[in-house]
Protein backbone atom coordinates (compact mmCIF):
# COMPACT_ATOMS: atom_id res chain seq x y z
CA UNK A 1 0.00 0.00 0.00
CA UNK A 2 1.37 3.57 -0.71
CA UNK A 3 -0.02 6.59 0.96
CA UNK A 4 -2.79 8.09 -1.54
CA UNK A 5 -1.10 12.04 -0.77
CA UNK A 6 2.63 10.60 -2.07
CA UNK A 7 0.70 9.38 -5.07
CA UNK A 8 -0.89 12.37 -6.18
CA UNK A 9 2.42 14.05 -5.88
CA UNK A 10 4.29 11.33 -7.87
CA UNK A 11 1.59 11.55 -10.50
CA UNK A 12 1.13 15.35 -10.63
CA UNK A 13 4.96 15.51 -11.56
CA UNK A 14 4.44 12.83 -14.35
CA UNK A 15 1.60 14.37 -15.60
CA UNK A 16 2.94 18.28 -15.23
CA UNK A 17 6.02 16.28 -17.25
CA UNK A 18 3.98 14.87 -20.08
CA UNK A 19 2.66 18.22 -20.65
CA UNK A 20 5.74 19.75 -20.87
CA UNK A 21 6.45 16.66 -23.60
CA UNK A 22 3.29 17.69 -25.72
CA UNK A 23 4.49 21.05 -25.78
CA UNK A 24 7.82 20.43 -27.06
CA UNK A 25 6.42 17.79 -29.71
CA UNK A 26 4.06 20.69 -31.07
CA UNK A 27 7.34 22.89 -30.94
CA UNK A 28 9.32 21.02 -32.87
CA UNK A 29 6.27 20.04 -34.89
CA UNK A 30 7.35 16.28 -34.29
CA UNK A 31 3.91 14.74 -34.66
CA UNK A 32 5.03 11.42 -34.94
CA UNK A 33 5.10 10.88 -31.44
CA UNK A 34 1.88 13.42 -31.12
CA UNK A 35 -0.17 10.39 -30.76
CA UNK A 36 1.59 8.32 -27.81
CA UNK A 37 2.34 12.02 -26.06
CA UNK A 38 -1.15 12.04 -25.90
CA UNK A 39 -2.06 8.81 -24.55
CA UNK A 40 0.29 9.16 -22.09
CA UNK A 41 -0.87 12.92 -21.00
CA UNK A 42 -4.46 11.51 -21.11
CA UNK A 43 -3.36 8.06 -18.93
CA UNK A 44 -1.91 10.02 -16.07
CA UNK A 45 -4.33 12.87 -16.22
CA UNK A 46 -7.00 10.29 -15.09
CA UNK A 47 -4.87 8.80 -12.75
CA UNK A 48 -4.43 12.13 -11.27
CA UNK A 49 -8.13 12.87 -11.60
CA UNK A 50 -8.61 9.39 -9.48
CA UNK A 51 -6.54 10.30 -6.81
CA UNK A 52 -7.85 14.06 -6.20
CA UNK A 53 -11.10 12.81 -6.13
CA UNK A 54 -10.87 8.80 -3.94
CA UNK A 55 -11.26 9.60 -0.16
CA UNK A 56 -8.89 6.10 0.48
CA UNK A 57 -5.87 7.71 3.03
CA UNK A 58 -3.79 4.54 0.91
CA UNK A 59 -3.92 3.12 -2.34
CA UNK A 60 -3.08 -0.74 -3.21
CA UNK A 61 -3.16 -2.87 -6.38
CA UNK A 62 -7.26 -4.22 -5.12
CA UNK A 63 -8.52 -0.35 -5.24
CA UNK A 64 -6.98 0.27 -8.73
CA UNK A 65 -8.54 -3.20 -9.79
CA UNK A 66 -11.96 -2.24 -8.52
CA UNK A 67 -11.58 1.19 -9.57
CA UNK A 68 -10.61 -0.02 -13.47
CA UNK A 69 -13.36 -2.98 -13.06
CA UNK A 70 -15.51 -2.48 -10.53
CA UNK A 71 -17.59 -5.48 -8.72
CA UNK A 72 -20.63 -6.67 -9.91
CA UNK A 73 -23.65 -5.57 -7.53
CA UNK A 74 -24.90 -8.67 -5.39
CA UNK A 75 -28.06 -10.03 -7.05
CA UNK A 76 -28.60 -12.90 -3.81
CA UNK A 77 -31.79 -15.23 -3.81
CA UNK A 78 -32.08 -16.02 -0.04
CA UNK A 79 -34.58 -17.65 3.05
CA UNK A 80 -34.82 -15.68 6.23
CA UNK A 81 -35.73 -17.95 8.81
CA UNK A 82 -36.11 -16.92 12.48
CA UNK A 83 -36.25 -19.06 16.10
CA UNK A 84 -35.46 -19.58 19.14
CA UNK A 85 -32.99 -22.47 20.97
CA UNK A 86 -33.98 -22.16 24.48
CA UNK A 87 -33.11 -19.26 25.85
CA UNK A 88 -30.59 -17.96 22.92
CA UNK A 89 -32.96 -16.67 19.23
CA UNK A 90 -30.93 -17.25 15.59
CA UNK A 91 -31.79 -15.58 12.62
CA UNK A 92 -30.30 -17.89 9.67
CA UNK A 93 -30.05 -16.71 6.21
CA UNK A 94 -29.90 -19.59 3.79
CA UNK A 95 -28.87 -19.39 -0.05
CA UNK A 96 -31.22 -22.28 -1.45
CA UNK A 97 -30.04 -24.09 -4.91
CA UNK A 98 -32.04 -22.49 -7.63
CA UNK A 99 -35.46 -23.71 -9.16
CA UNK A 100 -35.16 -26.70 -11.05
CA UNK A 101 -31.46 -28.01 -9.20
CA UNK A 102 -33.72 -30.21 -6.42
CA UNK A 103 -31.39 -32.67 -5.08
CA UNK A 104 -28.29 -31.79 -6.31
CA UNK A 105 -25.55 -30.73 -3.56
CA UNK A 106 -24.03 -27.91 -5.61
CA UNK A 107 -25.80 -24.34 -5.26
CA UNK A 108 -25.21 -20.93 -6.40
CA UNK A 109 -24.44 -19.23 -2.80
CA UNK A 110 -21.76 -16.37 -2.86
CA UNK A 111 -18.43 -17.35 -3.47
CA UNK A 112 -15.74 -17.73 -0.28
CA UNK A 113 -12.34 -16.63 -0.75
CA UNK A 114 -10.11 -20.01 1.19
CA UNK A 115 -6.67 -20.57 2.33
CA UNK A 116 -6.05 -24.25 3.01
CA UNK A 117 -3.56 -24.26 5.74
CA UNK A 118 -0.09 -26.46 5.24
CA UNK A 119 -1.11 -29.86 6.94
CA UNK A 120 -3.95 -29.61 3.81
CA UNK A 121 -7.33 -30.81 6.40
CA UNK A 122 -8.45 -27.64 6.73
CA UNK A 123 -9.68 -24.33 4.46
CA UNK A 124 -9.41 -20.74 6.56
CA UNK A 125 -11.37 -17.69 5.95
CA UNK A 126 -8.37 -15.15 5.45
CA UNK A 127 -10.10 -12.62 3.20
CA UNK A 128 -12.74 -11.38 4.80
CA UNK A 129 -13.69 -8.89 1.58
CA UNK A 130 -16.21 -11.40 0.38
CA UNK A 131 -18.02 -12.15 3.63
CA UNK A 132 -18.33 -8.59 4.46
CA UNK A 133 -20.05 -8.14 0.85
CA UNK A 134 -22.52 -10.58 1.56
CA UNK A 135 -22.95 -9.24 5.24
CA UNK A 136 -23.13 -5.51 3.96
CA UNK A 137 -25.94 -7.11 1.29
CA UNK A 138 -27.94 -8.47 3.92
CA UNK A 139 -28.16 -5.40 5.98
CA UNK A 140 -25.74 -7.08 8.62
CA UNK A 141 -22.57 -6.07 10.35
CA UNK A 142 -19.52 -6.77 9.28
CA UNK A 143 -16.57 -9.03 10.22
CA UNK A 144 -13.27 -8.09 11.12
CA UNK A 145 -10.83 -10.53 11.32
CA UNK A 146 -10.93 -13.81 9.04
CA UNK A 147 -11.19 -16.73 10.99
CA UNK A 148 -10.22 -20.71 11.13
CA UNK A 149 -12.19 -23.34 9.66
CA UNK A 150 -14.12 -24.36 13.58
CA UNK A 151 -13.41 -28.29 13.12
CA UNK A 152 -9.32 -27.32 12.99
CA UNK A 153 -10.16 -25.41 16.50
CA UNK A 154 -12.70 -28.10 17.97
CA UNK A 155 -10.88 -31.33 16.63
CA UNK A 156 -14.66 -32.38 16.00
CA UNK A 157 -15.36 -33.71 12.54
CA UNK A 158 -19.40 -32.38 12.43
CA UNK A 159 -17.69 -28.66 12.66
CA UNK A 160 -15.91 -29.57 9.16
CA UNK A 161 -17.31 -26.41 6.57
CA UNK A 162 -18.29 -24.51 9.91
CA UNK A 163 -17.02 -20.77 10.51
CA UNK A 164 -17.96 -19.06 13.68
CA UNK A 165 -16.70 -15.36 15.27
CA UNK A 166 -17.77 -15.48 18.75
CA UNK A 167 -17.13 -11.64 19.08
CA UNK A 168 -19.48 -10.54 16.57
CA UNK A 169 -21.32 -7.48 16.52
CA UNK A 170 -25.02 -8.96 16.59
CA UNK A 171 -24.09 -11.91 18.93
CA UNK A 172 -22.05 -15.33 17.85
CA UNK A 173 -21.87 -15.52 13.83
CA UNK A 174 -22.02 -18.64 12.24
CA UNK A 175 -21.13 -19.43 8.13
CA UNK A 176 -21.53 -22.65 6.58
CA UNK A 177 -19.52 -23.77 3.62
CA UNK A 178 -20.69 -25.56 0.94
CA UNK A 179 -19.81 -26.70 -2.43
CA UNK A 180 -21.17 -24.40 -5.64
CA UNK A 181 -21.36 -24.28 -9.08
CA UNK A 182 -21.53 -21.79 -11.91
CA UNK A 183 -24.06 -22.83 -14.33
CA UNK A 184 -23.21 -20.77 -17.13
CA UNK A 185 -19.46 -21.95 -16.93
CA UNK A 186 -20.00 -25.01 -14.60
CA UNK A 187 -16.49 -23.81 -12.44
CA UNK A 188 -16.89 -25.22 -9.17
CA UNK A 189 -16.05 -23.05 -6.04
CA UNK A 190 -16.48 -22.55 -2.20
CA UNK A 191 -19.71 -20.44 -1.21
CA UNK A 192 -21.71 -19.91 1.30
CA UNK A 193 -24.28 -22.43 2.22
CA UNK A 194 -26.13 -20.02 5.24
CA UNK A 195 -25.00 -17.42 7.77
CA UNK A 196 -26.76 -17.72 11.34
CA UNK A 197 -26.55 -14.98 13.71
CA UNK A 198 -27.60 -16.22 17.66
CA UNK A 199 -27.77 -14.16 20.53
CA UNK A 200 -28.50 -15.16 24.11
CA UNK A 201 -27.45 -17.91 25.90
Amino acid sequence: MIATTTLRTIFLVLFGLSIVWLVKIVIEKDFETLVRALIVAVLLGGALFFLQRTKLETISWKNIKQAVVPEKDLELAYVKDEGRRGAATYVRYTFPTPTGQEGSLLGVGPRLKLTMDPNGRHYHITDIEPVNRVLTYLGLPKVTSGIKELSSITGHLADVNYYRWDDYAGGVLTIERGLCQNMDSLERYHCIVSITIQTGS
